[in-house]
């Protein structure tokens, strides 16, 4: 397929040390909310940047962050991105912390927010959908992975021996909640919905990320 949308990883965590003023190796530890809101306002800043679909990668590793920072942090950049302020964008937030996942994990299921979390931001594929999601909602998300990431109307029903009206439903239903990449195509084509786990695997690593200088570093 040679329209693919351009899915960009942006690793947040060197915009974060540079908002500390803190330097690499360093453990970094934010206690200050207001600190945390200028910081994800930064972030906020950026990601209009892009006017493709992009994965944005929120790195946690080798941060300490109170509870009050991390929602300060995370909920409104998320609610931000599920009202689309930023286009289409899919939030991956990335931490080897089990608290600070059980912490994102219950913001999104309060908050109703499409938020995945994974444990190392070179593996998003591994990454899981942390909000509310129907068990025939997460097996149909499943069954796009495993189909290559990509997925029609007709070609998913097809698999899922369903009537092709009930699968368009379920696709547009996953991505007006925001778990699905949707590509308009004319009718004839069909629109085709992109599960964001796969694809970060489309460009590898190669495009540009978002961090606090203009270089592609993490």
């Amino acid at each position: 397929m040679r329209n693919l949308p351009e899915a960009r990883l942006a690793f947040l965590s060197n915009l974060i040390r540079r908002s500390l003023r803190e330097e690499a190796g360093t453990t970094l530890v934010l206690k200050d909310r207001w600190q945390a809101a200028e910081i994800r306002d930064a972030i906020s800043a950026r990601l209009n940047h892009f006017d493709k679909p992009k994965i944005l990668v929120l790195d946690l590793a080798g941060a300490v962050l109170a509870p009050s920072v991390l929602q300060e942090l995370v909920l409104p950049l998320a609610q931000r991105i599920q009202g689309g302020e930023y286009g289409t964008v899919r939030l991956v937030v990335s931490t080897t912390d089990s608290g600070v996942k059980d912490f994102i994990e219950y913001m999104a299921y309060v908050h109703q927010l499409p938020i995945y979390v994974c444990r190392s931001p070179l593996d998003l594929r591994h990454s899981l959908p942390a909000g509310i999601l129907t068990e025939t909602e997460s097996g149909t998300l499943d069954g796009i992975f495993e189909l290559g990431g990509h997925v029609t109307a007709s070609q998913l029903a097809e698999v899922e021996n369903i009537r092709p009206n009930a699968a368009k439903n379920r696709l547009v239903n996953l991505d007006r909640a925001g778990y699905l990449i949707r590509q308009q195509r004319s009718r004839r084509e069909g629109d085709v919905y992109f599960e964001p786990r796969s694809a970060t695997a489309w460009r590898a690593l190669c495009q540009p990320q978002l961090t606090g200088g203009g270089n592609s570093d993490t």
